[in-house]
């Protein structure tokens, strides 16, 4: 079965790719909503294009609040990260505290490597 072998500075570096998505994250969003708005007036103006404008409306606001609100959620997952970093840090000190004592190696006489 293969390890996973962690190190503190993993968390840093998944704690900063966090912080870059995020700024990816609003950057992409904001032109996908601007091409969408430049579009113009695509829908027409009897009572169906009426209806649809008003529900579409409605629609990108939701859009654009849940965006924002998980665009909100990055710096807090980055934070946890960078705390986690913190705690498997201290984590590893604790075990190696609590591990026993090892008395000195046995010695090897010097002419038949038999211990002494």
């Amino acid at each position: 079965m293969p390890t996973t072998e962690v190190h503190g500075t993993t968390f840093t570096k998944a704690a900063g790719a966090f912080l870059a998505e995020r700024t990816e994250f609003a950057n992409d969003t904001r032109r996908i909503l601007d091409a969408l708005d430049a579009l113009g007036d695509f829908a027409g103006t009897d009572e169906t294009a009426n209806t649809f404008k008003k529900n579409y409306a409605t629609a990108l606001g939701k859009a654009e609040t849940y965006v924002d609100a998980l665009r909100e959620v990055y710096p807090a997952v980055a934070d946890r990260l960078a705390e986690m970093r913190t705690s498997f840090d201290v984590a590893n000190w604790a075990t190696i505290a609590s591990l026993p004592e090892v008395s000195d190696p046995p010695k090897l006489a010097p002419k038949d490597g038999q211990l002494i």
